[in-house]
C-alpha cells in the first residue's frame, strides 16, 4: 500500500450518486459536459442534490451539522492551522465552483484544476478572472492519461469525476505520486453499481415509492407527463449515452485502499433519493405544499434501509 498520500474519501454515495463531469468520453460527450458545466444550482428542478433540503440532509450525514457542508467540514477537521496550503489540485473541476468556494477560506496559495471539457474550462477561467482569483490555474486534460508532478500537492480533490475514469490504477498512482508526504486526497464520489446496474431490491423500493406518490409529485419538472417507473438501463444504453459514466465505479473504494491509507469513509446515501427524484425534484421544493415533508420522510426511509 502506498502511504505517500492519504485518501480522504470523506463523502461518498455507497449505492448511487452523481453522474456529471469527468473524463474519457468522446468529443461529443465532452462538449455536452462543457455546456452543462455551471448549470447546477440550489433550487434547481431536475437533480436531487439541487434541493436545499437534500443538501441539509447530506451535510448532516457527513459533518453532523446541516449547515456545514463536506468541504467546510474537511477544512475544519483536517486542515486546522494549515491554511493556506501551498498548492492544491482539483481533478474534474467543471466550471470551477469548488475552487472559487475554497478561495473564500483562503484555502491555497496556488490551486491547479483541470477538466476534459474545454467549454467547462473556459467558464471556469472567466469566473476566476472576474473574481480576481489569480492563484487558480485551469487546463484541459484527460484523467485517464494524466501525468502529475511528483511531491507537488498538499491536497488533491476528486469531486464527481473519478467515477468517469477507466484507468483508475493509473490515476491513483499519479495522485499518490503527486502528494507530499503529509498530503491529503479528498473524494466526493459515486461508488455505486458500475454503469448504473441498479439492484433488483433498489429498483423494487424506488418504484414502490414512486407508485405510492400522488400524481402531482410525479409530474416531470423538465418535460411533459408523469414519471411512471425507474428502469435499469442496459449496458449498451449506458455506453451509447456516455461511455465513461460509472465505468468502474464499484471498484473505486477497493482500488483506493490499495493505493492510499483510508483515513475516513462517510457514506451519505442517494440509493433511493437519486433515482426517485431525478427529473421530478422540483415537486419537493419548499414552495410545493407537502413536498418537503414527503422528502424528509423518504430521506429517513432511505437511511434506515441502507445504514
Amino acid at each position: 500500500m502506498s502511504l505517500r498520500g492519504v485518501l480522504r474519501r470523506l463523502v461518498a454515495n455507497v449505492r448511487v450518486g452523481e453522474g456529471r463531469v469527468g473524463f474519457g468520453g468522446a468529443g461529443a460527450v465532452a462538449e455536452d459536459w462543457g455546456e452543462q458545466a455551471g448549470t447546477w444550482s440550489i433550487g434547481g428542478v431536475r437533480h436531487w442534490t439541487e434541493l436545499a433540503r437534500v443538501q441539509a440532509v447530506l451535510n448532516r450525514r457527513v459533518s453532523g451539522d446541516e449547515d456545514v457542508d463536506p468541504y467546510l467540514w474537511f477544512v475544519r477537521t483536517r486542515l486546522e492551522g494549515r491554511l493556506p496550503v501551498a498548492r492544491a489540485l482539483t481533478i474534474g473541476c467543471g466550471a470551477g465552483d469548488l475552487e472559487r468556494g475554497l478561495a473564500t477560506y483562503g484555502f491555497a496559495a496556488s490551486h491547479d484544476a483541470f477538466d476534459v471539457a474545454p467549454g467547462a474550462i473556459e467558464k471556469a477561467r472567466t469566473a476566476a478572472s472576474e473574481a480576481g482569483l489569480g492563484h487558480v490555474r485551469y487546463a484541459v486534460a484527460d484523467g485517464n492519461d494524466l501525468s502529475l508532478e511528483a511531491n507537488a500537492y498538499d491536497v488533491v480533490f476528486g469531486v464527481h469525476s473519478i467515477h468517469h475514469i477507466e484507468r483508475l490504477e493509473h490515476l491513483f498512482d499519479q495522485i499518490a505520486r503527486s502528494l507530499k508526504p503529509d498530503g491529503l486526497f479528498f473524494m466526493n464520489e459515486f461508488v455505486g453499481p458500475t454503469r448504473f446496474q441498479w439492484s433488483d431490491r433498489q429498483l423494487e423500493v424506488v418504484n414502490g415509492l414512486l407508485r405510492a406518490l400522488p400524481a402531482r409529485y410525479r409530474r416531470s419538472t423538465v418535460g411533459d407527463g408523469l414519471k411512471e417507473r425507474v428502469p435499469r438501463p442496459t449496458i449498451a444504453e449506458m455506453i451509447a449515452s456516455d461511455p465513461s459514466e460509472a465505468v468502474r465505479s464499484i471498484e473505486i473504494l477497493e482500488l483506493a485502499a490499495a493505493h492510499f491509507e483510508l483515513l475516513e469513509v462517510r457514506p451519505y446515501g442517494g440509493t433511493v433519493l437519486h433515482l426517485l427524484l431525478h427529473d421530478i425534484a422540483g415537486n419537493f421544493s419548499p414552495s410545493v405544499p407537502g413536498g418537503p415533508e414527503i422528502l424528509s420522510a423518504i430521506a429517513d426511509l432511505e437511511w434506515a434501509l441502507v445504514s
